[in-house]
């Protein structure tokens, strides 16, 4: 890819063939017909230690979903990439955002659906726009099959030094109770780099998308129960 690619960007031919790539495989393989999406996606993201999977049962509350949350992380624990990544492979974009897009048109999620940890790549934020345009154009064309999309982003904001603290007090919580401890949860260093990877590799991609789709900012200091009531706040008044 040329130095000067620009992911964010839809309209850039490689973004383009990306996108192409990915839904032509889930017609060859589903069916034009089985790719009905869900109504309504509220796609979740937050640096190390923001409380995604604290926060998710207040989220779930707010939004009314009872459908289970589809978590990147465990996504990528499937067999398929399991698969790509005993055999040498690289899961790269494609793979991720294909199996999610696997994911999402299962019957379950239809009335709408909280996803966790996407789009995390300015090449994940490409194909979540092109995807939006997709479905808007197969609504406009069937619309009594295919629903119009609403993306929105929930973003969980806190301070470097706040997710810095956070992953250490997670790390030295496991340490107590004899669990196993990823080093980036022990190393203040590594925490530090983290955040900092984060915040190039996701977070600026992500506010590309403000003023494109509908954008949550949830303050995520304070307690527990002081973030659950900010966030039944904000996502009641969507």
């Amino acid at each position: 890819m040329s130095e000067k690619f620009d992911a964010t960007d839809e309209n850039n031919p490689e973004a383009i063939a990306l996108f192409e790539a990915i839904w032509s495989g889930l017609e060859k393989d589903l069916g034009a017909d089985a790719l009905t999406f869900p109504q309504e996606i509220f796609w979740l993201n937050g640096a190390p230690g923001a409380g995604k999977g604290t926060q998710t049962d207040a989220i779930l509350g707010a939004l009314g979903y009872s459908a289970a949350p589809v978590v990147m992380s465990d996504l990528l624990q499937t067999p398929e990439m399991q698969a790509i990544k005993a055999s040498g492979g690289l899961v790269g974009d494609k793979e991720v955002i294909s199996l999610l897009f696997r994911k999402l048109v299962q019957p379950e999620f239809r009335s709408g659906v909280l996803v966790d940890g996407f789009p995390r790549t300015a090449g994940q934020v490409a194909c979540l726009k092109l995807l939006k345009k997709k479905l808007e154009m197969l609504h406009a064309s069937a619309p009594e099959k295919f629903s119009k999309p609403s993306f929105n982003i929930l973003m969980l904001f806190v301070t470097e030094q706040e997710s810095v603290d956070r992953q250490l007090k997670r790390g030295r919580e496991m340490q107590e109770k004899g669990l196993p401890v990823r080093e980036t949860d022990i190393d203040p260093e590594k925490t530090r780099t983290r955040y900092r990877v984060f915040a190039d590799m996701t977070l600026r991609p992500l506010e590309s998308l403000k003023g494109v789709l509908p954008y949550f900012h949830i303050d995520s200091l304070g307690t527990i129960e002081e973030i659950s009531e900010n966030i039944r706040k904000t996502l009641s008044a969507r």
